[in-house]
């Protein structure tokens, strides 16, 4: 996962209602609609409303991100859960809240971030929910992927996920990634991806998810009238400018819709 900045989680606090709305405006979904939507494939039930979650900081590797527990505890209360940040962190943290009778548990240091159903013994991890839960949201708002194509910027965890995902709902995906090795890897495992550059993706899609780490590489002249963009991380691939061409038709926010998937599937 990208690690966020103090900036970043404050500003994500704060925008929730917001990016919720223009979600819905792309998509007409909300974000409990794209987590169930991504969560129950297999038609089960999920009880997110009163479900009780702690949210844990974790202190190990560079340490906490202030406001990081506290955002993900508010999208979990936005989603109806019963949801809190332990007093304490660390192990003493997951004592206090399973003692205070948590279902679920929500940790992050820095190479992970999951969601741990201690009632179940289930896990989730944040990556492929966030690309599962973007591919749900591009699939909306595109009305259907089935035997479209669809631009992949990026073949990291993230992107593999998106991948996977892609093709299991019909897509055709091509892939823009720099890093042979990465390529080759996903060919070999089997995914049906075309590698492609950047101009030749663009001139042929106008499905995009941006799974990469690069920053401003698509122009407002790049985009067109039916260019939607996924674009699950941070920084963005587009521009200012391009954000601006696309408004609501640039699903971008790096924490919600992963965090209300992971839930939602924790909890199946």
């Amino acid at each position: 996962m990208t690690r966020l900045t103090e900036a970043d989680v404050t500003a994500l606090t704060r925008d929730l209602e917001p990016f919720e709305a223009r979600l819905v405006e792309a998509t007409g979904l909300d974000l409990r609609d794209v987590a169930l939507r991504t969560a129950t494939d297999e038609a089960r039930c999920v009880q997110l409303r009163g479900a009780r979650v702690a949210a844990v900081p974790m202190s190990s590797g560079q340490g906490f991100i202030p406001g990081f527990s506290e955002c993900v505890a508010a999208i979990l209360a936005h989603l109806g859960c019963d949801a809190w940040v332990t007093a304490q962190p660390d192990v003493r943290g997951v004592q206090a809240a399973v003692a205070a009778g948590a279902e679920l548990l929500f940790l992050a240091d820095d190479r992970r971030f999951i969601a741990l159903n201690v009632v179940k013994g289930r896990c989730v991890d944040d990556d492929p929910a966030t690309a599962d839960g973007y591919v749900t949201a591009l699939d909306a708002a595109a009305r259907g992927l089935v035997e479209r194509r669809v631009l992949l910027l990026g073949l990291g965890p993230v992107g593999r996920a998106a991948a996977r995902r892609l093709i299991s709902r019909g897509a055709e995906v091509l892939v823009t990634e720099p890093d042979k090795e990465r390529v080759a890897a996903a060919l070999e495992v089997g995914l049906r991806i075309e590698p492609v550059d950047l101009a030749q993706g663009l001139e042929r899609c106008d499905l995009i998810v941006d799974a990469s780490t690069a920053e401003g590489i698509i122009d407002a002249g790049d985009v067109g009238p039916e260019t939607i963009a996924a674009v699950p991380g941070l920084p963005s691939a587009f521009t200012p400018a391009a954000q601006k061409a696309l408004g609501v038709r640039h699903i971008h926010e790096p924490l919600a819709i992963g965090v209300a998937v992971m839930a939602a599937r924790a909890l199946l």
